[in-house]
């Protein structure tokens, strides 16, 4: 039985579409760095000349992570990229392609799904995990660095006492003294 054999062409449940690049993209280089093929994405593992030892190997390897690539879009979308040469010329094209096409409009929809979302009948905790998934995609679309840590500290800083807030706002009613401790002069989380 080859190694291939058991090699599945299907890397992620995350179909790339024309609207979910940074979720693909995520879920993608999850798997690909995972099974130590990123060179071939970034360009760092080099195509040998023909008839070179490593040859073979590079081929095989590249048509797999373009197939891993390929499998994981929308067939209407992976039709542009299917006759691209290597894996890195596909995915240089998808990020240049869908990378930036969307994110205001993803931006505004999360923001929106995070105003709406309430406790209602869930557990708190059930609740705590459906906003914090929520805030997870949303960080896929802030800076990474902010220049001098200094000022990315008081980002991040800023930005959780801003989803303690929201938190709080989504629970129900009866939970109006635990917010009113929350929010009082003595929790930290708000009072550094």
């Amino acid at each position: 039985m080859s190694p291939l054999d058991n090699l599945s062409l299907q890397i992620t449940n995350h179909k790339l579409n024309s609207r979910n690049f940074l979720q693909w993209s995520q879920s993608v280089l999850l798997v690909i760095r995972g099974r130590g093929k990123m060179g071939y994405l970034t360009g760092q593992t080099k195509r040998p000349k023909d008839g070179e030892p490593d040859w073979a190997t590079w081929e095989l390897d590249n048509s797999i992570v373009m197939a891993w690539l390929i499998n994981s879009m929308e067939p209407q979308l992976s039709q542009n990229f299917l006759f691209l040469k290597t894996a890195k010329a596909i995915w240089d094209a998808v990020t240049t392609t869908y990378s930036d096409l969307g994110n205001s409009s993803q931006v505004f929809e999360l923001k929106t799904k995070l105003g709406e979302t309430r406790q209602g009948t869930l557990e708190v905790t059930e609740y705590f995990t459906l906003i914090n998934n929520l805030w997870q995609e949303l960080d896929l679309f802030y800076e990474a660095d902010w220049g001098d840590p200094e000022t990315n500290v008081k980002f991040w800083r800023f930005i959780e006492k801003e989803r303690i807030y929201e938190f709080l706002a989504g629970l129900n009613k009866e939970l109006d003294e635990v917010r009113g401790r929350i929010l009082g002069p003595g929790y930290s989380p708000l009072y550094p």
